[in-house]
């Protein structure tokens, strides 16, 4: 069985071709645009050891967010909750970090500070910490006073941390194991007109009341000084425009009593603020037309789930807690909306609509089970876990993450109805994983917080990404490279045994498992194929003679060959863990192997 994802840091940058490579080799390779390429992961950030934090260690710094400017340039934020100055919550800010390499490297660009420190309007003196959520959006057109190609961001934002103050007053030593109770909790808009470097709080869309605890802690980590009790946080925004407006979709714990059918307008619990909390939660959208003298609108269910008995004869939404909404159009018109819920069955759900703000007249009051989602063979159902993000690709693919799995799923038809594949990718399962789409290399940049609050990164292939892909025609039986019709990782799509083999050109019924890019890594190149951006791998990653080849997520630290020219304009490709072999096409219809030099032709390669 091919061994599983090596996972080593490697060097990050691409530069030139290794001395050994001939010029016309080299030429080659440096035809693809000379984008970086990151497979395996980096680190955004790495909390400092030692370094105080007003939550528990292990999720100090979470929730990673990006956007790419509309020069090329990534920025990323998240969550970073070490104690600032003040000793408490107070003047806590976002991080912005910004790339100029397409992920490789990242620097700290800017930090978001709290609206009452960017306002002089006393409304908004009680949100004292820009805290989590962080939601990075460039704006596609001109939404009222904001123009197109403006850099904004949602987050949460929050008055101090009661829970915090109140132990640290009683123990200074005392050192938090999880989230607080925070008052005052709201989701901010900010806007930046300089690509992130410096930002403007533009509005409050809307507000909650005490955060009360959360993340395992719901309603048992709560303040003396929240009177009663109150669970009653905004989280986790999500931005577009539709229709000319900005449509922000968050999570609401607010208490609501039901919502109108016809309009999707929830009722509030006039006790919402003194009666006992369902800690329940639903989905909901607010719009703005961009004009500064205008507000949001009210909110809007999107998706309400159970209803829970409060006694005494009151019902209250939101059982199920359906929350982190994403947004994408499919190609057949509709719209999709993925949640996670926690209320039994599928814990990540999802509704089609064939309006965005319309959510709340379909799909019931959960939605429908992701496991449901058709997939193709050999590829499991779409992850659960929570958490999860949907991404629209520019070419009209979608593609799915949670944070049950290290894998993401394509469905390259991009229809509502349409089939889903399975890839591996080199980041590992968790919590809160972000996909962003690099218009510059064709990749999706994966952000993920793991371990001890660290921010890594790494780009996935998932084909059709940017430079020009070849046909690698053998010189011996004049067949192409090709992958047994797959487009995913051998053990995925071709039931875990080597699928790279020696095709008739033309022949195989998904063209682009015929095409290669000849990709530049640091010691080499290595092969992805353009129907899903996999790697031509030494299948066990053991370079002795006679191994067969396979496609796999590239998970490896440096190139897989060494790309030698002829003199008859033919290459070779050299292992670069064991120079005595060659890639080899055997025969006609062969897997291909790694073995000792021979002139039969079958170790000589044209790309065309």
């Amino acid at each position: 069985m091919r061994a599983g994802p090596r996972l080593t840091r490697a060097l990050r940058r691409i530069g030139v071709a290794a001395a050994a490579l001939c010029t016309a080799a080299s030429s080659l390779v440096a035809a693809a645009p000379a984008h970086a390429y990151s497979p395996t992961p980096g680190t955004i950030y790495q909390l400092p050891s030692g370094q105080a934090c007003l939550k528990g260690l292990g999720n100090c710094a979470i929730y990673p967010k990006a956007a790419q400017l509309p020069g090329g340039q990534l920025v990323a934020s998240f969550e970073l909750a070490t104690v600032p100055a003040s000793g408490t919550a107070a003047h806590e800010t976002l991080p912005v970090y910004r790339s100029s390499d397409d992920g490789t490297t990242w620097q700290l660009l800017s930090q978001v500070q709290a609206p009452a420190y960017l306002s002089t309007d006393p409304q908004y003196a009680e949100y004292t910490s820009a805290w989590t959520n962080p939601y990075l959006y460039v704006l596609p057109q001109n939404v009222g006073s904001l123009a197109a190609g403006t850099l904004v961001m949602a987050a949460v934002v929050s008055g101090d941390d009661q829970y915090y103050i109140e132990h640290k007053a009683a123990n200074p030593s005392w050192t938090p194991t999880n989230d607080g109770d925070r008052q005052n909790l709201a989701i901010a808009l900010y806007s930046s007109t300089d690509q992130g470097a410096n930002w403007s709080f533009v509005n409050v869309i809307t507000t909650g009341g005490w955060q009360g605890g959360s993340a395992g802690a719901i309603g048992t980590d709560v303040s003396n000084a929240n009177t009663y009790h109150q669970v009653d946080p905004v989280w986790e925004p999500y931005l577009m425009v539709y229709k000319g407006q900005l449509v922000a979709y968050y999570s609401d714990e607010n208490d609501y009593t039901g919502y109108n059918t016809s309009t999707g307008a929830p009722t509030v619990d006039p006790a919402n603020a003194t009666a006992t909390d369902s800690q329940g939660q639903i989905l909901a959208h607010r719009t703005w037309n961009g004009s500064a003298n205008s507000s949001w609108s009210s909110p809007v269910v999107d998706v309400a789930g159970t209803t829970v008995a409060m006694g005494g004869g009151k019902n209250e939404i939101g059982g199920g807690r359906p929350g982190m909404a994403n947004i994408v159009q499919t190609s057949d018109g509709k719209w999709m909306l993925t949640f996670e819920y926690w209320g039994g069955g599928d814990n990540v759900r999802y509704k089609v609509a064939g309006d965005p703000l319309h959510f709340y007249s379909v799909g019931g009051t959960s939605g429908t089970g992701i496991s449901g989602l058709p997939v193709t063979t050999g590829s499991s159902a779409l992850s659960q876990g929570g958490s999860p993000v949907l991404v629209r690709l520019p070419d009209g693919r979608l593609v799915y993450n949670a944070g049950g799995s290290g894998s993401v799923w394509m469905n390259p038809t991009g229809s509502s109805t349409g089939t889903w594949t399975q890839y591996q990718t080199t980041v590992p399962a968790g919590y809160s994983r972000n996909l962003t789409y690099d218009t510059a290399t064709g990749r999706v940049v994966i952000l993920a917080n793991r371990g001890t609050s660290t921010i890594i990164n790494a780009d996935v292939d998932l084909g059709h990404s940017a430079g020009i892909y070849h046909r690698i025609v053998n010189k011996l039986t004049g067949q192409v490279i090709g992958t047994h019709d797959n487009p995913t990782d051998a053990n995925i799509g071709h039931g875990n045994v080597p699928d790279v083999d020696l095709e008739t050109a033309g022949s195989a019924s998904n063209p682009d498992t015929q095409y290669w890019h000849v990709t530049a890594k640091p010691g080499g190149v290595t092969l992805l194929n353009k129907s899903g951006g996999r790697a031509a791998e030494i299948w066990t990653g053991n370079p002795v003679a006679g191994q067969q080849i396979g496609q796999w997520v590239d998970d490896t630290a440096s190139g897989l060959w060494k790309l030698i020219q002829l003199s008859d304009g033919y290459f070779q490709f050299q292992s670069t863990g064991n120079p005595s072999l060659y890639l080899t096409g055997a025969s006609a219809g062969a897997t291909l192997t790694l073995q000792t030099a021979t002139s039969d032709g079958s170790q000589e390669w044209q790309l065309s």
